[in-house]
């Protein structure tokens, strides 16, 4: 039974991390980000080349080409981060309030950026 005292109090407190005004605003702006990739990817799918350019971190050539269905990792690691995220905020929220702060920013930052680069794609192959 005390394993579960942690995680029962952080589940408790979920109502009180989403009363405090900065942390809705910034979940709010991270759904609207990750929302915005799914909308460009829904209209511009059709129109896609079969492969486009998708990991720049490989050398320049056919080894950063993925098949367009790939373009949904963007978007799909954005709500990942934002559920895992959001998650250890609450977790961390009594114990560590900056960590908490920290967590929220950078979903919202993996938001945005991932947001940049899915505009970024969809422009250079449209």
């Amino acid at each position: 039974m005390n394993l579960f005292k942690p995680l029962s109090f952080a589940v408790s407190r979920i109502g009180l991390f989403w009363q405090e005004k900065i942390n809705s605003l910034f979940f709010r702006w991270t759904l609207f980000f990750v929302l915005v990739q799914f909308g460009m990817i829904l209209m511009k799918f059709s129109s896609l080349p079969p492969q486009i350019p998708l990991y720049y971190s490989q050398p320049w050539g056919e080894v950063q080409l993925a098949s367009a269905s790939s373009i949904i990792i963007l978007p799909v690691a954005s709500v990942l981060v934002l559920i895992i995220n959001n998650i250890l905020a609450v977790f961390f929220l009594n114990s560590v309030q900056l960590l908490s702060r920290l967590l929220i920013v950078g979903s919202l930052a993996f938001s945005f950026f991932s947001t940049i680069a899915t505009y970024q794609i969809i422009s250079l192959i449209s």
